[in-house]
This record gives C-alpha cells, structure tokens and sequence, in this order.
C-alpha cells in the first residue's frame, strides 16, 4: 500500500454491478414489481448465455448496440470477440501499455462485491484509497420509466454506501446525477452529503440523455447542488451506451474505433462545453474533473480551442478567460491513462496541478497491478509532479478525500 510514502488515490475505480444481486434489500418498495421482472430478465439472459449486461453489447437487455464489428470486413455477425473483457487465457492478461514486460494477472471478479478481496488487490498495487464509479448504472437513463429509473439509481447509492462502509478509510463512492430529472439529483446530492462522507462526488456522463450538452441550462440545479455541498463533478466516459456518445452509431459498430475514439471525442465535448459555456465562471467555486477519455489530447485541442475563443467570442459569450486559462485555474482536473507515452508532454504543457490517477480497475483495459509503476517510472517527471498525479490533486478536487 502507498508508494514511497506517497498517498496513491485511484480516481477512477469500478464496480461491476450486478443488480439481480446486489439492489435486493435497497429498492424502493413502491417499484419492487419493477425490479423483480428487471431481474428476471437478467437472469433469462445469463440462462440464454449472455452476460446479464444493461447496455454495451449486441446481447443487453436494456440497451443493446452493435460494436464487435471487425474493421476491413463488412459485417462480423456478432463473431469476433471484445478480447480483453472475455476470460483471459491461462498465461494472463496481454500487458497492451508495456507488451515487453509480459503479461498481466488476472482480475478478480469477486473485488466488485468482496471487501477484503478489494483491498488485498488493492494493496497488491499500491492502492491507498479506490474512487468507486459503477460500470452501467449511468445507462438507466434508456429506461422509459424515469421514476423506476430514479428507484435503480437510488438503489445503486444505498449498496455501494454500504459496500464503502465496510473500509471508509480506503473506500470512497460517486453518486449518479440522473440528467433527465435534475431537481431530483440536486436533492440527492444534498441528502447523500449529510448522510455519508464517504460519498466524495458527482458522476457526470460527458453528454445528457437526448444530446444535451453539459453547459445546459436544465443542469443547473445540479451544479448549484454540488458546489452548494464542496463536491465535485466527475465526468465519466462510456463506450456504446446510453446516454450516447459520439461514434456509437456513426462508426459501423467497429469496435477499434469506437472504444480508441469514442471516450476521446466524448471527452473533448465535454470539456468544451463546460469551459465554453462558461459554466466554471457561473459557478465560481465548482470542481471538475473528466475521466477515462485519455489525456495525451489535452495540448492540442486546448490550441484549437483558445483559437476558437480569440476567432469567435461572441459563440461563446459567458466564457471570460482563454480555456488553457480556466484548465490551468486550479478547479478543472484530468484523468490520464496510465500506460500514456504522452505524459510528461501533457505536463509541460497544464502544469503538475491538473492530472489525476486513474486506472479504470477492475475493468479489462487496466494496467492494474502495474499502473503505479507506469507513472512514477517517467525520467521527465519530477517527484513533485509525480507525487501530485498519483494522489495530491484528487485530493484538491476532492476535499472529502483529505480526511
């Protein structure tokens, strides 16, 4: 645990939620039916050789989409194979950042519902403190019904607050805004802030249900909330699931574009519409941070974007300082991939006071155990600047983190 003596904090952890399994007990009572005919499906699906999946595959129950589709073939017919989620072969996992080191240990699936396995994992890779985000909660938003939809995410809020409970110290949770109903979200961000301290943010999809962009005006009750409460908001990319991004449907289902490009592009839109629409400067003492859509992007769309402010204020008129200005004014953070070769430029060009750690664990495209090491293994990083990715800056963004 730690590295050399340093706080580690992963600011982006997973649950792989199971919600057959887990949201017995948490459902509002007054959407029970709901729930018991949810979980039929998932079972009738696991039973039919799916994986019980809401949404991200051509087999979910909830939300199904096509991207397995191989490049240089016309249709893939659903047969080529998402590799690195399926069971890796006996010699573990492919090692995709560092390929010459060899290759990596499996994941565990039980670290999504056992405590002490977390932790052990956990330590085995200098872990301090997971961040936890849920998998698919955030795609309840294809549900028709927004009452059940509020009910699942409630139930998600009331598990994983006990699931963190058991190891408050090490264990921290994000609350999922529901986009479609922000006056209930706000009351959800006030009640779970009195509630629980171990509840450090708000989980943000790069865009809202039906393309709303985050510098919307419906948002802001949400945004009020959480700088009313000292949380951030953490926005959170996600591959071929609702709410939509860009590349789900404009790519042909092709997966090594989809997941290469899709949280990017998402990640790019969302911090141009945060930034552009002034929504830092309305809410002047509001935290933010974008995760999983890759930071090595940073320098050169921070270029096209500060030209855009000079070529075109009046399409962006709430904004009042240069977006390289509002990245750099120490309330907007950035999640890397730690397996990144573009690291130490992207601190050339933010500063050491943007970046945060983020390993994506226990999902497949993880560097777990060796994340840490990728970091701190960098010769053009100082120990400053290291020592602020790895744990320093989450805590800045989180202040809950600091206890």
């Amino acid at each position: 645990m730690a590295w050399n003596g340093w706080k580690v904090i992963d600011m982006d952890s997973h649950i792989m939620e199971r919600p057959h399994e887990m949201y017995d007990g948490y459902i509002d009572p007054a959407y029970q039916k709901d729930f018991e005919r949810l979980k039929r499906a998932i079972e009738e699906n696991i039973k039919q050789g799916g994986k019980g999946a809401m949404a991200a595959g051509r087999h979910a129950i909830l939300a199904p989409v096509i991207s397995d589709n191989a490049l240089g073939e016309a249709d893939s017919f659903g047969l080529t194979p998402r590799e690195f989620i399926l069971q890796p072969s006996s010699d573990g996992r492919p090692n995709f950042g560092r390929p010459d080191r060899g290759n990596l240990p499996f994941i565990r699936p039980e670290v999504s519902w056992d405590v002490k396995a977390r932790l052990e994992d956990m330590d085995a890779s200098f872990v301090d403190v997971d961040v936890l985000y849920p998998t698919h909660v955030s795609s309840y938003c294809a549900l028709h019904d927004m009452g059940f939809e509020n009910a699942l995410y409630g139930a998600y809020h009331r598990w994983v607050s006990d699931f963190c409970s058991q190891a408050p110290d090490r264990l921290k949770w994000t609350l999922v805004a529901n986009l479609r109903d922000p006056k209930t979200a706000a009351e959800e961000i006030r009640l779970w802030a009195k509630k629980d301290l171990n509840f450090v943010g708000v989980y943000f999809s790069p865009q809202g249900p039906n393309n709303v962009l985050l510098d919307s005006q419906s948002l802001y009750p949400i945004y009020e909330a959480a700088q009313e409460t000292d949380l951030p908001i953490l926005i959170h990319g996600g591959t071929a699931r609702p709410p939509y991004g860009p590349g789900t449907f404009d790519l042909r289902g092709a997966w090594f574009l989809q997941h290469a490009l899709g949280n990017p592009w998402a990640g790019m839109a969302a911090m141009g519409a945060l930034i552009g629409g002034g929504i830092m400067e309305r809410f002047p003492t509001l935290r933010a941070a974008i995760v999983e859509t890759a930071a090595g992007w940073l320098p050169a769309i921070l270029d096209r974007f500060d030209s855009h402010y000079v070529l075109s204020p009046h399409h962006v008129p709430y904004l009042k300082h240069s977006p390289t200005e509002v990245v750099k004014g120490g309330r907007y953070f950035h999640g890397i991939d730690t397996w990144e070769r573009t690291l130490e430029a992207v601190v050339d060009v933010v500063g050491e006071d943007v970046l945060i750690f983020a390993t994506d664990w226990p999902h497949g495209d993880t560097a777990w155990p060796e994340a840490v090491q990728q970091v701190v293994e960098w010769p053009g990083l100082s120990d400053s600047a290291k020592k602020k990715i790895l744990g320093e800056n989450a805590m800045r963004l989180c202040p809950r983190l600091r206890d």
